[in-house]
C-alpha cells in the first residue's frame, strides 16, 4: 500500500469564484456534446477477459460507467470540496448489478479500475512539467472484497490530456492493442503490466469469498482513489488533489 502525500508545494487550492486558479482536473460530460466539466474525472471498472462477441477484441469490456454524467444511464457524480488536505471530491455511482452480471458472464479474479482526465490551464499563466500521481487508495468494502495496488508503467504521468474518450463505452482494446486507458499506459503490455520502481500505481477490485463461492461488494460500499497533479507556472509548482470516490449502488 502507498500513502497519501501533500504534494510538492504549499499551495493546494480548491476552486472558488474569483480565486486564482492555476489549473483544473477536468473530465468529459458524455451527454452534453462531450464538454469538459471542471473537477471531474472519468473511468470505470473493466472485465479484462470479456469480449465484444465478434472475436475482434479479446479483453477489456467496460462493465459499469463512472463517467460523471448527470441524469444518464452511464453513472452520476456528486462534486464537492474537502479540507486537510484541500481537495476536490467526486462521488461517482457504480451499479453493482452490472459488475456481478459481467463476472457471472466471464469470471475473473479481479476487475481493474481505469481513471482519466485532462489538465486545463487556469488564470495564472502557462503550465508546464505536469505530473499525475495516484497518491493513496482507501475503501469501505464488505464481504471480504478488497482493493489491490500495482506498480505499473508511468508513461502517461506527464501528459496534459489523459482523457478517457467516448469509445470507452464498449472496449479498452481495438483488437490490436490497448486504448482509452486514461492516466495508465496503453502501449506494450498494457496498463496493468507490473513495472517495478516507477512509483506509479493502478488499482483493481478483488472479490471476496472462497472455494464455496465468490462474494461481491455491498450496496453503499466505497473506494476512494486520490489523484494528485503537480504543474509549474512561472517557476512555481502548484498542486491539485482530487478524490475519486466510487460508490456501489
Amino acid at each position: 500500500m502507498y500513502n497519501a502525500i501533500a504534494g510538492s508545494c504549499a499551495e493546494q487550492e480548491a476552486n472558488a469564484g474569483g480565486a486564482q486558479i492555476p489549473f483544473t482536473i477536468d473530465g468529459l460530460d458524455y451527454v452534453n456534446n462531450q464538454t469538459l466539466v471542471a473537477n471531474l474525472m472519468n473511468g470505470g471498472l473493466i472485465n479484462p477477459s470479456a469480449t465484444d462477441g465478434t472475436g475482434n477484441a479479446d479483453r477489456g469490456r467496460w462493465v459499469d460507467f463512472t463517467d460523471g454524467s448527470i441524469g444518464t444511464l452511464r453513472g452520476q457524480s456528486t462534486l464537492g470540496t474537502a479540507t486537510s488536505p484541500t481537495r476536490t471530491t467526486q462521488i461517482t455511482h457504480c451499479r453493482l448489478s452490472e459488475v456481478v452480471g459481467s463476472y457471472q458472464n466471464t469470471p475473473v479474479v479481479d476487475f481493474p479500475i481505469i481513471i482519466g482526465g485532462t489538465i486545463t490551464q487556469g488564470n495564472m499563466g502557462a503550465i508546464s512539467n505536469i505530473h499525475w500521481q495516484t497518491t493513496s487508495v482507501s475503501s469501505s468494502l464488505s464481504n471480504g472484497t478488497s482493493i489491490l495496488s500495482f506498480e505499473v508503467s508511468d508513461a502517461h504521468k506527464n501528459n496534459q490530456d489523459n482523457t478517457v474518450d467516448s469509445d470507452f463505452i464498449i472496449l479498452i482494446t481495438n483488437g490490436s492493442g490497448y486504448q482509452n486507458t486514461g492516466i495508465y499506459d496503453d502501449s506494450g503490455n498494457g496498463p496493468f503490466a507490473p513495472s517495478s520502481g516507477t512509483g506509479y500505481y493502478s488499482n483493481a477490485l478483488r472479490w471476496g469469498g472462497s472455494k464455496g463461492g465468490v462474494a461481491f461488494p455491498s450496496i453503499n460500499d466505497t473506494i476512494t482513489i486520490r489523484i494528485t497533479v503537480d504543474a509549474d507556472i512561472g517557476g512555481t509548482t502548484h498542486t491539485k488533489i482530487h478524490d475519486f470516490i466510487i460508490k456501489f449502488i
